[in-house]
């Protein structure tokens, strides 16, 4: 039971240290999708007189950007979505806490093994709740941004956990 719990514990704590990541970068990528937009809106470089000589050009420049603001929620995170990942986020650092106290409890014998046994499937029953979402909002995890979790997950474990 041990090993699980500790399992469970890192697993969930890479859970946090991905959200957070992945979260940080879909900010960041609505937020350069949304000034581009401004930019070239009616009221930004479109709103310049260059463009009364060229009208061809300024209505599709307009098309085009009218056609990006309706796939946007296919192509990009809208801000719903990325309100979701911080549902996720604090789903998952409430179940670290939870799962982070059942080890110490564990690991201490202030429980017995079927008494933490019992505890540790309560919690684990409570991933089952944010599973859809999680499916349903993250479409695609970076490879980058794992491996950067895994090395901040690991980090945080070894200042916590190791006696150095």
């Amino acid at each position: 039971m041990r090993t699980r719990i500790w399992t469970e514990l890192t697993q969930a704590k890479h859970n946090i240290e991905f959200i957070s990541l992945y979260s940080d970068r879909q900010r960041k990528i609505l937020r350069y999708f949304n000034i581009c937009i401004l930019v070239f809106s009616t009221g930004g470089v479109m709103g310049w007189k260059i463009w009364e000589s060229i009208p061809l050009i300024s209505c599709i420049i307009i098309a085009l950007i009218s056609l990006i603001r309706l796939v946007q929620p296919h192509l990009i995170m809208t801000e719903k979505q990325i309100s979701s990942l911080d549902v996720i986020n604090k789903f998952y650092a409430d179940y670290y806490n939870k799962l982070e106290k059942l080890w110490y409890d564990n690991e201490h014998q202030a429980i017995d093994l079927n008494k933490a046994k019992t505890s540790f499937f309560k919690i684990k029953e409570t991933e089952l709740t944010i599973d859809s979402m999680v499916n349903d909002i993250i479409r695609t995890k970076p490879k980058t941004l794992i491996k950067k979790a895994k090395i901040n997950a690991d980090l945080y474990f070894e200042r916590t956990f190791t006696n150095k």
